[in-house]
C-alpha cells in the first residue's frame, strides 16, 4: 500500500473576505451615489457618471484580484514520489512528479523583497508558493523536508 507522507493545499492569501467585499461595495455605492446626486442637483451632472464609472473599475479590480486568488497548489508525498499540482482559475492544471530521494527545497532571494521557493531534484526545477509571503515559504519548505525525510527513512 502507498502511504502517504504530506498532502497539503496551499492557497494564496486574501485579507477581504467575499462578504466584506460586498459591504465596502455597498457602502461605496453609497457614497458616491449620494455625492453623485448631489453634483447633479447643483448641475455638475457629469461628475455622477464618473463617479460611477469609478464604482464599476472598483469592482472590477477586485473581481480580477479575487480571480487570481483562485490558483493553488497542491503537494503529496507519496512513498518516493513528491507530485506537485499547480490548479490555475481557468481549470488547466500543471502536474510535476519529482523523485523524493533527490529533492532539494532552497528559498533564494530573487530580488530585494522577493524570495523563491525552489524545489529541485534530479533535471527538474519547480517554483512553489509564488504566491506567498517570506516567513510562509520557510514553513512550507521545513514542512516538505521534514516529510520528505519521513519517506526516506521508510
Amino acid at each position: 500500500m502507498n502511504k502517504i507522507f504530506l498532502d497539503i493545499t496551499v492557497l494564496p492569501y486574501r485579507s477581504l473576505s467575499k462578504k466584506g467585499f460586498k459591504s465596502l461595495m455597498f457602502i461605496v455605492s453609497f457614497i458616491f451615489f449620494s455625492v453623485g446626486v448631489f453634483f447633479w442637483h447643483i448641475g455638475a451632472w457629469p461628475v455622477f457618471g464618473f463617479l460611477g464609472l469609478d464604482v464599476f473599475l472598483l469592482y472590477y479590480a477586485f473581481r480580477i484580484n479575487y480571480k487570481s486568488g483562485e490558483i493553488f497548489e497542491t503537494i503529496k508525498i507519496i512513498k518516493e514520489n513528491l507530485l506537485i499540482t499547480r490548479n490555475f482559475p481557468s481549470g488547466k492544471k500543471q502536474i510535476w512528479s519529482l523523485d523524493s530521494y533527490w529533492t532539494k527545497l532552497e528559498i533564494v532571494n530573487h530580488s530585494r523583497h522577493q524570495y523563491n521557493l525552489i524545489v529541485k531534484s534530479k533535471e527538474k526545477v519547480v517554483l512553489l508558493g509564488s504566491f506567498l509571503n517570506y516567513n510562509d515559504k520557510k514553513k512550507l519548505r521545513s514542512q516538505i523536508e521534514n516529510a520528505l525525510e519521513l519517506s526516506r527513512k521508510s
